[in-house]
């Protein structure tokens, strides 16, 4: 079979790909029509419905079917402890299956944190963006330690995959086993060898299904209570449900006489000659990886009845794939709040029933992870445990979701709700309907589908699927070559200033953030993902971002309130290696700052020699007037809701306020906005509606320049300051002309960023950005109502990737260097041929 089992061949389809996942809309964004309902204005309605009631949140955005995959990659390295974005190869591989055979969304994030209790905090401040949580090699104890805590805190369930999900593999598989010797739960003896994560989750669940004979091994021998060495709470308080005979000695010594097996340790530590010391018609569950505990054919020749391992090449592939993509499409469409025992045994025997009893033997005691009937059924038999322990929270029918899963996993697609009634009549309505018909705009979706036996075997399951993990791990750049990492932002919130809805917190952001990561797709070819974090606290903030960001290839901060917004991107950039970018300050400036260019163009006067007034002294304000400052304006008033902004000002200043206030207001003003007004050739808007009259205008200079862009309704309608003698007027809406917008900006410019790997997005990058935007309005066409491109202009993407890809390789903060021209082709090809590559 064509390169089967070569990890070189494993690594060239990463390499080909750039990873195995990606960020899709569920909706395409063909027009200005669907523009409003995803982003601004329609947005806003999402919002305003979740900020009143927070459940609303899994039914309006892909929180209903998120899941985060969250590990901190300790458990595969041991105590060496390699880089943590080494385990995102793995991550992807889950992220696929759980995809491909269950429809769910998870998106993988490394935590690069030590702390159990830091990884608990990070994870709490994330559930407002998932709908569950699956914890992935995490070693024991502390996987311990974060699963109980989280399990107490978080308001979604929390799933341990080498936890839990081996536990309902080995108990499932057991049972026929046992059925196919004839032998009972309850009256085996059962050893297991390895005592992490995995070994004790086994032998907890099987405790609580009624086997009492049970001796955990780890490599100092048989665990028992009152061990004085090796041990740790969490084998302490194994110690107390298990071995009641307090059989001490070796792995050998305990097998003697032992009806099962189970390896969860590592590769031949079993010999023939211990399958034949155990009890008659032994059964062996070979799991280690990639090398079993014994090889199958001997502990087969030595008199196993039953083996099984955790590969594919040999009968009965135990592999918990089979398990996980089921039981979080149960948890997700029951929105259970918790994990049960009763949820994991009834999963259990879900799995088991699907190899039906007249089936069973001994090479055959659990399904064929190809077979399309396993996540259906356990995610109905899920729903049944959540149901009955109380936990759901949704009134879902498990055979309904059985029959949602078959359908997803044979026609690739969940049916969209029916529609609620009669046609939406408004712009609200409408935008309401949208989201709760696809359950959000966002999806993952599989760069390489599992097709067969060969690409699952390849790329997705151990072996092969290690070499990536080993090949980050001794070169930690090759992650981006191996991953999304090199193609993946983070939009990042708190939720405390979404558009102009103020402070709505970070669950009701998340409608905003979703459109925005549209946008970075369609716009710019950018996978982008939503994270919305329930903390205020700055340096918070900080923490859990940079413990993160070893998933991602750069970080765009939204809707954070100023001056809160300065600090953390200050220190965000301080600490990380890697773009990050507040779109609401540097985007905005950037467009701000083209359009400008434009109508002086227009104007026929030199911009340099322009007196501007900005109203708005939060972070789109003052990261206007610095970015302008740099382009060469020398005359501008920055205003707050106290008037104008100067060096002995005290009411209402802060020490962004008061640095900006050193470098502007030449002449002291202090009144009032209309008296900084009288003059000026330019008014930018970034405050709130209708604050700017038609007299106001006219005290400006001849011809003057009017930005009206607080959204959705800006400081004053476009028609009035026309009449009122504006020469050119400009909003933030996209039914107006000349809208400036953001997504002009921040596709292109991570774009750009992410191609050379720029470790910053620095101010030669933005004014390249402005540059490129203005030079895309020929002169033939530079009018009072087109200074500025139309945001779904997508000759714009390309231009701005590659100056801005240009002015990073010539300030020296790209890692590599690339022909800029060649990513605007390639930009162009994403964009218009939609290769998905």
């Amino acid at each position: 079979m064509y390169l089967l089992d070569q990890p070189d061949a494993a690594l060239a389809f990463r390499r080909r790909y750039r990873g195995l996942i990606g960020i899709a809309s569920k909706v395409p964004l063909r027009d200005r029509a669907m523009l409003s309902l995803v982003y601004t204005p329609g947005v806003a309605e999402a919002c305003r419905v979740i900020s009143q009631d927070e459940v609303a949140s899994f039914d309006l955005t892909s929180r209903g079917n998120a899941v985060a995959l969250l590990t901190d990659a300790s458990d595969l390295f041991g105590p060496t402890r390699g880089p943590v974005e080494a385990a995102l190869p793995l991550l992807e591989a889950k992220s696929v299956l759980f995809k491909t055979f269950a429809g769910v969304d998870a998106v993988p994030i490394c935590v690069d944190l030590h702390d159990p209790l830091a990884i608990v905090e990070a994870a709490l401040a994330l559930t407002p963006t998932f709908g569950a949580i699956c914890l992935d090699h995490i070693r024991a104890p502390h996987s311990f330690t974060i699963a109980d805590h989280l399990e107490k805190g978080a308001p979604i369930p929390v799933f341990s995959n080498q936890h839990h999900g081996t536990a309902i593999l080995v108990l499932g598989a057991l049972k026929n086993a046992l059925e196919v010797v004839g032998k009972r739960l309850e009256t085996v003896r059962v050893v297991i060898a390895g005592a992490g994560l995995s070994g004790i989750g086994v032998a907890r669940l099987l405790y609580r299904v009624g086997v009492r004979d049970i001796v955990v091994c780890d490599r100092a021998g048989a665990i028992y209570q009152g061990r004085p060495y090796r041990m740790n709470w969490a084998k302490a308080y194994l110690a107390k449900e298990t071995n009641p005979e307090r059989r001490r000695g070796s792995l050998a010594e305990v097998l003697q006489g032992a009806d099962v097996f189970i390896g969860l340790a590592q590769g031949n530590i079993v010999t023939p000659e211990m399958v034949r010391s155990m009890a008659p018609d032994p059964i062996i569950f070979a799991l280690a990886l990639p090398t079993p505990e014994i090889d199958p054919h001997e502990a087969k020749a030595a008199g196993a009845a039953v083996v099984a391992t955790g590969r594919s090449d040999y009968p009965n592939m135990m592999d918990i794939s089979l398990v996980f993509p089921g039981v979080f499409r149960g948890l997700l469409d029951s929105g259970a709040r918790n994990i049960r025992l009763r949820t994991l045994v009834y999963a259990a025997e879900a799995l088991a029933s699907l190899v039906p009893p007249g089936q069973r033997s001994a090479e055959n005691i659990v399904p064929q992870i190809f077979d399309f009937q396993v996540a259906p059924a356990i995610a109905a038999a899920v729903v049944q445990a959540a149901r009955e322990t109380n936990e759901a929270t949704r009134p879902v029918d498990p055979v309904t979701v059985a029959e949602n899963t078959r359908r997803y996993v044979y026609e690739g697609i969940f049916e969209p709700r029916r529609r609620t009634g009669r046609r939406p009549a408004t712009l609200r309505e409408e935008a309401l309907e949208l989201r709760r018909r696809y359950r959000g705009v966002l999806e993952i979706r599989s760069r390489i589908p599992i097709r067969d036996h060969h690409i699952l075997n390849l790329v997705y399951l151990p072996p092969a699927a290690l070499a990536p993990v080993d090949e980050i791990r001794l070169n930690r750049e090759a992650v981006y070559d191996l991953t999304v990492k090199s193609n993946l932002v983070a939009i990042v919130t708190d939720g405390s200033a979404v558009l102009g809805l103020g402070d709505i917190g970070p669950q009701a952001a998340l409608p905003v953030m979703e459109g925005k990561a549209v946008l970075f797709q369609s716009l710019g070819a950018v996978e982008a993902f939503p994270i919305c974090i329930a903390e205020r606290d700055p340096q918070r903030i900080v923490d859990i971002v940079a413990a993160i960001a070893p998933s991602f290839g750069g970080i765009n901060l939204e809707d954070i309130s100023a001056p809160r917004c300065f600090e953390i991107e200050a220190a965000l950039k301080e600490r990380l290696d890697l773009p990050v970018f507040h779109d609401d300050q540097h985007g905005t400036a950037v467009v701000v700052l083209a359009a400008l260019i434009n109508a002086f163009r227009l104007r026929g006067t030199p911009l340099s020699e322009a007196k501007i007034v900005i109203n708005g002294a939060g972070a789109a304000g003052i990261a206007t007037a610095k970015l302008l400052l740099v382009y060469g304006v020398g005359d501008l008033i920055l205003c707050d809701r106290l008037g104008p902004i100067y060096r002995e000002r005290e009411a209402g200043m802060n020490r962004y306020k008061m640095e900006i206030a050193r470098l502007t207001n030449k002449a002291g003003a202090r009144a009032s906005l209309a008296e900084a007004l009288e003059g000026a050739d330019v008014f930018i808007g970034l405050s709130s509606p209708d604050i700017l009259t038609p007299e106001m205008i006219r005290s400006m200079a001849p011809n003057p320049i009017i930005f009206a862009l607080a959204n959705p309704d800006p400081e004053i309608h476009p028609d009035l300051a026309l009449e009122a003698g504006a020469l050119a007027v400009a909003t933030g809406r996209s039914d107006f002309p000349n809208q400036v917008n953001n997504s002009l900006a921040f596709p292109g410019i991570f774009r750009g960023a992410l191609d050379v790997q720029a470790r910053d997005i620095n101010d030669a990058m933005k004014l390249a950005a402005a540059e490129a935007i203005a030079a895309l309005v020929p002169e033939r066409e530079l009018s009072p109502r087109f200074i500025i491109p139309d945001s779904l202009d997508l000759k714009v993407p390309p231009a701005v990737a590659a100056a801005v890809a240009r002015a990073a390789i010539e300030t020296g903060v790209a890692r590599v260097t690339v022909d800029p021209e060649e990513i605007a082709a390639r930009t162009r090809e994403l964009l218009y041929e939609d290769t998905r590559r």
